[in-house]
């Protein structure tokens, strides 16, 4: 699913929502009128107000000021009496107010038409559009109240350093950067180590913990990225397209990366655009690999190798181990 289907999709169900909240609301007032007739005709008089105001300025031109303030004074006391009744016949106050599921955008998914912006939920909702469709892995199972300090080894992996030690500390670091972010102290951070030593958990749970403060994290397989750069590639003029999105998305997640298929014109080529404008864009980028520095530099170049870990914007931890699927 491309941003722009997110979008359409997106836009649909606030249309659906809205039209819903209308009934819901024509229902609340056939209700409210049942209870208390005279509602139905306070209700029939202010919404007769703009044409009355309309006509009466019309009538007298230089005297529009005061028909404008005639008519708020009279809206004002409409709605005042309206309130009295609702509550007389056991309802709420706003019973008969639209009530949205956001009140930033009144459920339209925009704070402002001229220019366009986007309201943050309606922002949200895209996300999670997209994370269903599998742009992005799921990483709501996985977080750092989960972690268990108890499964892994206490021996030994490097000077006096025991794996459970080396890995808390990065456990610990991962944690910060989640709670800091988008004031980190580097934007990028590199995760490494052989295969089952927790790299997949901890981006899992960075994901999850910068989702529950409220932002927009991308968390995507290396293989699945992969499928998305070939895309981009044989659909090379087609706008909005997921590689798109994750050129622009807050913050991405790469897991595995290294796992994936090598394909001419693909791979390489796609990741040194990925890699490259995110850094020139500052858009912080988090990724986890099984591979060391040299072996990067090898499978994908001098270039790449070099943007993913530059230390002017990257800090770069490497776990040590015992392969904790196999204790």
């Amino acid at each position: 699913m491309t941003r722009e289907e997110a979008i359409k999709i997106a836009r649909e169900e606030y249309e659906r929502m809205r039209t819903d909240e209308l009934n819901a609301l024509k229902r609340r007032e056939d209700e409210a009128c049942m209870k208390n007739s005279e509602i139905r005709s306070l209700l029939n008089a202010r919404a007769a107000l703009p044409m009355r105001a309309l006509r009466l300025a019309m009538n007298n031109p230089g005297g529009a000021k005061a028909v404008s303030e005639k008519m708020r004074e009279e809206g004002l006391a409409i709605n005042a009496e309206i309130r009295r009744r609702l509550v007389s016949a056991g309802f709420p106050e706003d019973h008969l107010k639209m009530h949205y599921a956001c009140p930033v955008c009144k459920d339209s998914g925009y704070t402002s038409d001229m220019p366009p912006v986007m309201c943050e939920c309606f922002q949200k909702k895209i996300h999670l559009l997209q994370r269903d469709a599998h742009i992005v892995s799921d990483f709501e199972t996985q977080n750092f109240e989960k972690y268990d300090e108890n499964r892994i080894p206490n021996e030994i992996v490097y000077g006096d350093v025991t794996q459970r030690q080396l890995t808390g500390r990065i456990r610990d670091l991962c944690l910060e950067y989640a709670n800091c972010f988008p004031y980190t102290y580097k934007p990028n951070l590199l995760l490494t180590g052989e295969a089952g030593l927790g790299k997949t958990f901890l981006l899992s749970a960075i994901a999850e913990k910068l989702e529950s403060r409220g932002f927009s994290p991308v968390l995507i397989s290396a293989y699945r990225l992969l499928e998305i750069m070939r895309e981009k590639h044989f659909h090379m003029d087609a706008p909005g397209t997921d590689f798109e999105s994750l050129l622009a998305c807050p913050i991405l997640l790469i897991d595995d990366l290294g796992c994936e298929p090598m394909l001419k014109n693909i791979t390489q080529e796609y990741m040194f655009v990925l890699i490259n404008e995110r850094i020139a864009k500052k858009k912080p980028t988090v990724i986890a690999t099984n591979m060391t520095p040299a072996q990067l530099k090898e499978r994908y170049g001098e270039r790449i190798m070099s943007r993913i870990c530059d230390t002017s914007v990257c800090d770069s931890v490497r776990l040590m181990g015992r392969d904790l699927r196999l204790c």
